[in-house]
């Protein structure tokens, strides 16, 4: 059985939202991972939202977290998926959703439901590496996470960050140590990203996108770095847009309307009829592929999409290549795109548009 990868997004499930302008009844294609982009783009009126992923552990997710936008009320969705943790999640489980679940799912969760209790976001995949780091910054800074809670404005964040945090998380040690030991693998699961990642330096593009969502947003109102810097989960309103309380209704009615699919991304676009979607979220898959991999991908996009339709892809380094040409026009919209998501994970963030 596959493992959990990816406990919650690590991209900007927002930027989703207002980059991709869902409109009611549009037919949209997203890689499922954690399904915190399906979810909040069923919930802008999506018609349907198809949510592809090779991982079965990650489509039961998704499952479980549709069944929990269905039957659980937002307060207990909040600690489940945001927090991370919450102690009665398994007989929540057992006496609400394991019934609304397919057999392979619930078999999933009969198995691992213990997660919640232990801390979800802290046990698996990425987040689990993620809460190292934020570890390592706290032992390095013992004052980190009072700081993070009090600090009033951005301006004396920044300054707390450069004097304290910043030449001790990313040193000559840690970018030697990202780019020449297994550190790096930690937090990228596959060989083509972890290839990129070495050779692009992409520790010293982090570091300096970091230090720009610093500048610009508090970071006990930040969904990613709260939890590593002061070991809070974000407050609801900050973190996953499915999980706001306003969205309730519209989280209850838009999850019907995602389908799970198991399979790989471009050979499951293919299998759609030829321009029957209006938006696809490709995440960063393009970085997980091999090159000679990315025009395939593209002459699928192209097919699938009808006139106008939007593709948003991700790439964790700048200079890497965009999707772009033989149909897909990168929008103007792009240049801010790197600067608007909040992850600071990713080094190039395109808009396309199928011309």
């Amino acid at each position: 059985m596959a493992n959990l990868v990816f406990s919650r997004a690590w991209e900007d499930d927002r930027l989703d939202l207002a980059a991709l302008s869902i409109r009611p009844g549009d037919r949209v294609l997203v890689v499922a991972a954690a399904g915190d982009a399906a979810l909040a783009l069923a919930a802008a009126g999506a018609g349907r939202v198809i949510a592809v992923d090779r991982n079965q552990a990650q489509l039961h997710l998704v499952a479980l977290k549709i069944a929990a936008a269905r039957h659980l009320d937002p307060e207990a969705r909040y600690r489940w998926f945001e927090v991370g943790r919450d102690p009665t999640a398994p007989q929540v489980y057992r006496r609400v959703l394991r019934s609304r679940l397919d057999p392979a799912a619930a078999a999933f969760w009969d198995r691992h439901i213990h997660l919640f209790g232990d801390g979800l976001h802290d046990r698996v995949g990425v987040g689990r590496s993620f809460a190292r780091v934020g570890r390592l910054a706290r032992f390095l800074v013992p004052s980190l996470a009072a700081h993070v809670e009090a600090v009033g404005t951005t301006g004396e964040q920044a300054a707390f960050w450069r004097r304290h945090v910043r030449g001790r998380l990313f040193g000559p040690i840690t970018h030697w140590l990202f780019a020449h030991t297994p550190a790096m693998a930690r937090l990228a699961p596959n060989p083509h990203e972890l290839q990129r990642m070495r050779q692009g330096g992409y520790s010293h593009a982090l570091e300096a996108r970091i230090e720009g969502v610093i500048e610009r947003t508090l970071v006990r109102q930040h969904p990613w770095w709260r939890p590593a810097f002061s070991g809070r989960a974000a407050s609801p309103g900050h973190g996953a847009a499915w999980l706001d309380p306003d969205l309730d209704s519209a989280v209850r009615d838009g999850a019907q309307a995602i389908e799970l699919v198991a399979g790989d991304l471009t050979e499951v676009l293919n299998a759609q009829p030829e321009g029957s979607l209006d938006a696809v979220s490709v995440s960063n898959v393009p970085d997980w592929l091999a090159q000679d991999q990315h025009r395939v991908l593209r002459a699928a996009l192209v097919r699938v999409l009808a006139p106008g339709g939007r593709v948003l892809a991700r790439s964790i380094l700048a200079d890497d290549g965009s999707l772009a040409g033989d149909g897909l026009v990168r929008d103007p919209a792009s240049a801010r795109l790197v600067a608007d998501e909040r992850t600071a994970l990713y080094g190039r963030v395109d808009l396309l548009r199928r011309g």
